[in-house]
């Protein structure tokens, strides 16, 4: 059976190509998955908050719900909205109240931020930073983070990082300012892998010396009255029995 030759020209060899192109992009199109575009929301956000007047409480809260708004693309419309979800108590009733007065999301921010941790004046933040020493007891890492925070309300730019090693070195147990000087400090990163060295050769130092001392002396026990101090022949209650019985 002979075969039929199909002679075409430069353009229908073109045109056909063309169309085949589209077919198939129309057919991987349909053959996809209709994506879905559902909008984000607080619905399955996990933190709460009550009310606590406690500067680490709100802007724990704070920087959770900003980070959780962030990742699941929420809107500000929708943020503002949703707010109310994450608020129990006090706090809930309070919201009822100013919620009119939040424009935006940041106006929401800004109010949570002055009504439950209003700023501090800095010389109250100077007081609660010299107010309390390090205590022996207390680990150099919970010490300084506890003074970082309270440096970290003053205002932005008060002290650089040298100026506040100064101020927070000074409160440091002398264990720690007995072995580390203040001059070969740089950053707080050194002080805190130098402070963890002393606590770790501490803790080595008194498991040694609370176990048995190899060739310490035994105290001396009497073994006629059972005391400790003396032995037999030095004992004096039985030197006395047995001058009673002469």
């Amino acid at each position: 059976m002979a075969q039929t030759v199909v002679q075409m020209t430069a353009e229908q060899l073109q045109s056909l190509i063309e169309s085949v192109r589209l077919a198939a992009v129309a057919g991987a199109s349909s053959a996809a998955p209709a994506t879905i575009h559902t909008k984000g929301s607080f619905t399955n956000c996990t933190s709460r908050f009550g009310g606590q007047r406690d500067h680490e409480a709100v802007e724990e809260f704070i920087t959770s719900i900003v980070t959780y708004k962030e990742i699941e693309s929420i809107s500000d419309e929708d943020a503002l909205k949703g707010l109310s979800l994450l608020f129990y108590g006090l706090a809930s009733t309070w919201w009822q109240g100013v919620r009119k007065e939040a424009k935006t999301w940041g106006d929401a921010i800004a109010l949570i931020r002055d009504h439950f941790s209003p700023t501090k004046p800095a010389y109250q933040i100077y007081l609660e930073i010299f107010e309390q020493k390090q205590e022996d007891s207390v680990p150099i890492d919970t010490f300084v983070c506890q003074k970082r925070a309270l440096l970290a309300q003053l205002p932005e730019g008060r002290h650089d990082e040298e100026t506040e090693l100064d101020l927070v070195y000074g409160l440091l147990d002398i264990k720690y300012r007995k072995n580390i000087l203040r001059q070969d400090l740089k950053s707080f990163r050194e002080l805190l892998e130098k402070g963890r060295i002393i606590e770790h050769n501490n803790l080595e130092s008194e498991a040694v010396q609370g176990g048995p001392v190899r060739g310490m002396k035994r105290t001396k026990r009497c073994t006629h009255c059972n005391f400790r101090g003396h032995t037999f022949e030095e004992c004096r209650k039985r030197k006395t029995a047995t001058a009673g019985d002469d």
